[in-house]
């Protein structure tokens, strides 16, 4: 399940961002996931459960939005996405082949995670939140 080391990435990067007063606490981490990654959002949740436990992050949620992916063949000049491979993309894709003429495609798009929000919170009020404090 390669969805725990890529949750650890982020956790890791969380925690060594995240504010060091006792006023404040991370309510929700939001990541961007691209489709040529292919990981489950549903086993990504649970490594994020199972990793931020007994940390500061302990009870925040983890929010994952999918983004397009983008391939291009450098044989005949196939240009697509995801949706135009159809059955090319697996999981997990060795090496996504050319539906066009079956040559190895060129990943330009979506193949990686991004970090693109905290949430914090007042401790005791909820609702509140302030700047994220890692970005992309």
């Amino acid at each position: 399940m390669h969805e725990y080391g890529l949750v650890q990435d982020v956790v890791s990067l969380v925690l060594q961002r995240s504010p060091k007063d006792g006023d404040r606490r991370v309510a929700c981490v939001r990541i961007e996931v691209g489709e040529f990654l292919v990981a489950s959002q549903e086993s990504m949740e649970m490594a994020y459960e199972v990793l931020t436990r007994g940390t500061a992050l302990e009870g925040s949620r983890l929010e994952v939005t999918q983004v397009p992916g983008r391939a291009r063949c450098e044989v005949c000049g196939f240009e697509g996405s995801g949706a135009d491979l159809g059955e090319g993309l697996c999981e997990p894709p060795a090496v996504l082949l050319c539906p066009s003429c079956g040559a190895p495609l060129l990943v330009t798009e979506g193949a990686g995670i991004a970090l693109t929000d905290v949430q914090l919170q007042d401790r005791g009020r909820s609702g509140a939140s302030g700047p994220d404090p890692g970005g992309r």
